[in-house]
């Protein structure tokens, strides 16, 4: 029994660095490798069960990881003055580039792409310039926050199960 708790928590350990792993290679997709972790604990260890308080909050740190790049690319293109078809921009470089260039691509293909339709609707260069670079910045800025959450969910895990 032992044996098998101490495999489980290995696994559990694999999953949560393949989710840390996630955050910064935006094929993987986000937050899956912590709730495989969660439920395979959970089906194998059946004594135990998380609180309503894990469930209500995780499910909504969750929610939370997947608008962060969204959030963040619009916050920081609304910012610099970007307009609503700029964000749509953002949001089809990043999966543009991610499949074409792979996780490079998830930064510059929101630049990229940023930088074409601000141009295309301004003429301006150095305007569209600016807000191409906000896309950085909202890269950087969601993928903190998402490291974040995440470290805190899987903390809050491990408090839940011991």
């Amino acid at each position: 029994m032992v044996i098998l708790e101490i495999f489980l928590i290995i696994m559990v350990l694999i999953l949560f660095a393949v989710e840390i792993a996630a955050i910064f290679l935006p094929v993987l997709p986000d937050s899956v490798f912590f709730w495989a972790a969660v439920i395979l604990y959970r089906l194998i260890k059946t004594d135990i069960s998380y609180s309503p308080y894990f469930w209500t909050g995780a499910i909504l740190v969750t929610l939370v990881i997947f608008m962060a790049d969204y959030l963040a690319n619009a916050y920081f293109i609304k910012k610099r003055g970007g307009s609503n078809r700029t964000i749509m921009a953002a949001v089809v470089g990043m999966i543009v580039g991610t499949i074409f260039l792979g996780p490079l691509g998830f930064i510059i293909g929101p630049f990229v792409l940023i930088f074409i339709a601000e141009y295309w609707q301004s003429r301006n260069k150095r305007n569209s310039f600016k807000l191409a670079v906000s896309s950085i910045f909202a890269f950087v800025a969601s993928t903190a926050s998402r490291l974040g959450m995440q470290i805190f969910l899987m903390i809050w895990f491990f408090i839940e199960i011991y």
